[in-house]
């Protein structure tokens, strides 16, 4: 099965960057996704002893129980969590077709995730991992990250995760963490071109697919 991805604007991109009076103040604990380590290029860090549980469903099988996160922060983006797989549940996880390909971290592999063991309902290309990733990006190598696509849901120590807007980025919204922050569809916009930060080709069945642009 190939690779879909969004035809308009999935990032908000075309949104002006906020000046520092639009910016929220962190407070005591917090971090801004305008200052650092919200970089350009992304800043990857371990996040190891924070406990994440993702399962799809308040009730239903775990997929993600963890505390060896990896996070990749990018400035204006909330971050984005990859997972060992000795910490995922594979047997809930299925490789699909296709790749893209990112200037910073390389050639991602796509996944489904399925809502029982052996098959039947999935949600499709929900999650994604550069088996490859080296240099600065070492860290998630082989690392696989999620879309909170519903009715995907988590926690980061307790707190429940909000998925970030818009239809190409994955990063999960926690307390600790304050914007405004990049996503959604800026007013207006309608199928105008996408702006975000990093460049993708996607690849699927052999043929190619248009060029899109997004972080994770």
């Amino acid at each position: 099965m190939s690779l879909e991805f969004p035809q308009h604007l999935a990032s908000g991109g075309s949104r002006p960057r906020p000046g520092p009076d639009e910016r929220t103040k962190p407070g005591p604990g917090q971090l801004s996704v305008w200052e650092p380590p919200f970089t350009r290029p992304p800043t990857v860090r371990s996040v190891h002893g924070r406990h994440v549980i993702m399962r799809a469903g308040a009730e239903g099988p775990i997929i993600v129980d963890s505390k060896r996160g990896v996070q990749v922060c990018e400035t204006s983006h909330p971050p984005t969590w990859y997972f060992p797989k000795e910490d995922v549940n594979m047997e809930l996880v299925t490789r699909r077709s296709g790749a893209t390909d990112c200037e910073f971290k390389g050639s991602a592999s796509y996944f489904d995730v399925l809502l029982s063991q052996g098959g039947g309902e999935r949600i499709p290309q929900s999650a994604w991992s550069y088996e490859h990733a080296s240099g600065t990006n070492a860290l998630i190598a082989g690392h696989i990250a999620f879309y909170l696509k519903p009715p995907l849901v988590a926690t980061v120590d307790g707190e429940k995760v909000t998925p970030q807007e818009g239809d190409f980025y994955g990063g999960w919204i926690t307390p600790d963490i304050v914007g405004p922050f990049k996503g959604g569809q800026a007013p207006g916009s309608g199928d105008s071109e996408l702006n975000s930060a990093e460049s993708l080709i996607a690849r699927a069945g052999g043929a190619a697919a248009p060029k899109l642009k997004a972080v994770r």
